[in-house]
């Protein structure tokens, strides 16, 4: 009896590894028939059992001869960010599979590829299955596709207007000055080093978030009741949120729920929801009650914002949750309950207008704080490129207070200018993800790609990897010159004889962008990729305009981020805040004390922030991560905010 149950847990694993094996076989016949290069991996990156271990026997592994081996670096999840373009440049091709038991996924860094599978989102939808964990409030517009997709997204396109990217503009502006105060303290000329800068613009991005997407208006600590800023847009439904109060039957704030809540996503995207109530440890405990506080938090402001509709009280200033309710057919009017058109405008159920209010607030506030917090660093990395961007501010708003700052006026004078540039290439090197999914689904038939002329076809269950991070330094579509340091290349493998590896945001001014910082600067206008909405472009037209696909942060298409503007304008009015009065520098405290660094002459000054540079660069490439978004990991960067003309670094790195 001992050996048939010894030989029963044996047949187990040799089962599933016979299984493996059969399927991978079939893979690869099927990625052969396809005639593209592939690399053959003995199991999936997104494997859990080996998404779990990999840090474990990482130490290990890279002990061994298979560290260098391709289909050994194809095995980390977050391949993208480490191999950037260099998986492309060592198989001399834009376009690849890699084949696992499970799947073969199809990656692509072609811009011309790219723009076929976006224009074709029929033949190639997103693999919706990737997306179940963004549904825990509800489908959503993210989550759906086919006619369920076109559903959502007539209903949640509207809140994407003019009118509330004025109200985004004017709370950016009212943040940003408290999250500036709050680095300068007591000081009025240069800050102490502060290693908080990524937590605080993400506290800047969901308080901009709260105020448009729910009405909460919320406060920095020991700020008070600070007036809004000038034009911000009321509504008597605006509520002052504070961290520090619990309210009726909550455990958790309105605050605290939220921030505990996009801190443990991880457990929420690897357990179910059922399982998770009844799982022993504490993160995911914590993780749980955050979903359901926050949960109690949303419902309420969702039935607050019903009832003020009922009672025509929410007209003017209307969040994005108002839109919600408004373009569910939610009315004050009872004549609208019964005519023609209330009966045919798409509705959505009060789980979606919920799910859709979430994946807005997880998607706005993670895109919008990382844009500002690695404008930062890469602007106090290159302090040329930081200069260049206070001269123009300085022709936009010349002597201008912020509180005279307008959207109408400012916002496309900034986005056609340096300030545009300076984001462009942010997200050019640093995309809000690595890759966007697309699939050929298992039940549909095989679609063909033109690739460099000549006919490829993807058969069904086929994934799909746009690799932003890889199009967006491919030298065969982006201008390239020689790199600034070659002897210090930013990517050991990546574009080592070019400079796409390097922030340059002065790639994306042209002659007549230069000359252009006015209120009168090129106004932006709406692509066909987004039909009816506010939702803008991924960069000006006055600025470099890529060929289609080779720039995708916001991804292309009838798929574009819908909340394209409202991040675009969120960063951008942060950024002005930040550098029209002030200079951002690198903390070097751990090389050079502050008396140290006032008796070095230009010489050692340029070495010293050269090598506070290159660490950056460093910690950048090994603590970058992806969970929704892509964000540096377990670390924090310090930097100085000084007032400008009190800067260290910026006449010795000229």
């Amino acid at each position: 009896m001992i050996s048939l149950w010894l030989w029963a847990l044996l047949a187990l694993p040799l089962s599933y590894f016979l299984n493996n094996l059969w399927c991978l076989r079939r893979n690869i016949l099927a990625a052969k028939a396809t005639g593209l290069p592939y690399v053959v991996l003995p199991w999936s990156n997104l494997n859990f059992p080996w998404i779990v271990l990999r840090p474990i026997l990482q130490p290990y592994l890279d002990k061994l001869p298979i560290r260098d081996a391709l289909w050994f670096k194809l095995l980390s999840v977050d391949w993208p960010w480490q191999q950037q373009y260099a998986v492309f440049q060592r198989l001399h091709a834009d376009n690849f599979l890699y084949v696992s038991p499970s799947h073969n996924y199809f990656n692509t860094a072609d811009a011309a590829v790219i723009d076929q599978i976006t224009r074709r989102r029929h033949d190639f939808p997103k693999p919706t299955e990737v997306y179940g964990a963004l549904e825990i409030y509800g489908q959503n517009v993210v989550t759906t596709e086919g006619n369920l997709w076109k559903h959502h997204r007539k209903t949640v396109s509207p809140p994407f207007n003019e009118k509330n990217n004025r109200m985004v503009w004017h709370e950016s502006l009212r943040q940003a000055q408290s999250m500036v105060n709050g680095w300068m303290g007591d000081q009025t000329e240069t800050s102490a080093t502060i290693y908080r800068v990524a937590d605080d613009c993400m506290k800047l991005s969901l308080h901009v978030i709260s105020c448009a997407g729910f009405g909460v208006n919320l406060d920095w600590p020991a700020q008070g009741e600070e007036p809004l800023a000038n034009g911000h847009a009321s509504s008597s439904t605006r509520k002052e949120a504070k961290a520090s109060e619990v309210k009726g039957d909550h455990t958790l704030s309105y605050v605290d729920a939220l921030q505990s809540l996009l801190h443990n996503m991880l457990w929420i995207f690897i357990f179910p929801l059922s399982l998770m109530k009844w799982l022993p440890f504490s993160g995911i405990k914590r993780s749980y009650t955050s979903y359901i506080e926050w949960g109690k938090h949303l419902r309420e402001l969702f039935d607050n914002k019903k009832d003020d509709i009922a009672t025509g009280k929410a007209q003017e200033g209307m969040d994005l949750m108002g839109f919600l309710c408004k373009g569910a057919g939610m009315t004050s009017d009872p004549t609208e309950l019964d005519s023609e058109k209330s009966r045919t405008k798409p509705v959505l159920s009060d789980t979606e207008i919920m799910g859709n209010a979430f994946v807005f607030l997880l998607a706005g506030h993670e895109t919008a704080a990382n844009s500002i917090h690695f404008s930062c660093l890469f602007l106090a990395m290159h302090p040329p490129s930081q200069r260049r961007l206070q001269k123009s501010l300085d022709r936009i708003f010349a002597s201008r207070p912020i509180a005279e700052w307008e959207y109408e006026r400012d916002f496309n004078a900034l986005f056609s200018t340096m300030a545009g540039a300076v984001l462009a290439e942010e997200l050019r090197l640093i995309p809000p993800v690595p890759a966007i999914p697309k699939c050929v689904p298992p039940n549909a038939s095989s679609q063909t790609l033109v690739i460099d002329k000549q006919k490829y076809t993807l058969p069904p269950a086929t994934y799909i990897n746009l690799v932003s991070l890889a199009a967006h330094r491919n030298p065969k579509t982006w201008p390239a010159g020689p790199p600034s340091d070659p002897e210090n290349p930013v990517h050991p493998t990546s574009n080592t004889d070019n400079d796409l590896e390097e922030f340059k945001p002065e790639r994306w001014l042209r002659e007549s962008t230069q000359v252009s910082d006015s209120a009168s600067a090129e106004k932006d206008v709406y692509t066909e990729d987004a039909p009816n909405t506010a939702t803008g472009t991924n960069s000006s037209h006055a600025l470099h305009r890529p060929p289609r696909g080779a720039y995708i942060p916001f991804s292309e298409g009838y798929r574009a981020c819908l909340g394209r503007r409202f991040a675009q304008v969120e960063v951008l009015a942060a950024l002005a805040v930040i550098f029209k009065n002030y200079s951002v520098e690198l903390g070097v405290e751990r090389y050079a004390s502050d008396e140290e660094v006032e008796r070095m002459g230009s010489e050692e000054r340029r070495e010293l922030h050269g090598k506070a540079a290159r660490d950056v660069r460093e910690l950048m490439k090994a603590k970058m991560g992806m969970l929704f978004t892509m964000q540096m990991r377990g670390t924090n960067v310090g930097v100085r905010v000084v007032r400008r003309g009190r800067e260290r670094f910026a006449d010795a790195c000229q």
